[in-house]
């Protein structure tokens, strides 16, 4: 009996502990997050809102003509979730309904791609001069070039 009486006072202690854990992560996320374009791209910085536009497929090209080309991380990484919050200003299921209306209508040729690492969305921005995407700060190389910081 003494036993399971432990178990059950020490459960929402190790809940308790989890939720701040998880709380601190969030925030150390929301903090580290780079916008990061092709080294050899001419833009320098971007404002919010150029970066808010350029995300939702409202501005297709660069100053220099070429084509935009946007990476997201995977669903389910926290600089996803910043940037879902903090540039596209929606949740994960209103991001998908977004861009598969703005598909269907052709107010965008592509939904944004994927990438399953912060390595395979380096590797992405490296090989293609038009592409755009974003690390948490610490994975920032010399592959990339950092357009802006979020939050």
């Amino acid at each position: 009996m003494k036993r399971r009486y432990w178990k059950i006072l020490l459960l929402p202690l190790v809940v308790f502990v989890f939720v701040l854990c998880a709380a601190d992560d969030s925030t150390i996320a929301d903090d580290q997050v780079a916008i990061i374009a092709n080294t050899s791209n001419s833009v320098s910085t971007l404002s919010p809102g150029d970066l808010h536009r350029i995300f939702l497929g409202e501005k297709s090209t660069w100053p220099n003509g070429k084509h935009i080309f946007v990476v997201m991380a995977a669903p389910g990484s926290p600089e996803r979730a910043v940037i879902l919050k903090n540039v596209y200003k929606m949740n994960e299921s209103e991001y998908a309904k977004y861009f598969m209306q703005a598909s269907f209508t052709g107010a965008v040729a592509a939904p944004p791609k994927d990438a399953s690492s912060a390595a395979q969305m380096k590797q992405l921005i490296a090989a293609n001069p038009g592409a755009v995407g974003y690390v948490p700060l610490p994975e920032v190389n010399d592959t990339v070039k950092v357009l802006l910081k979020v939050p």
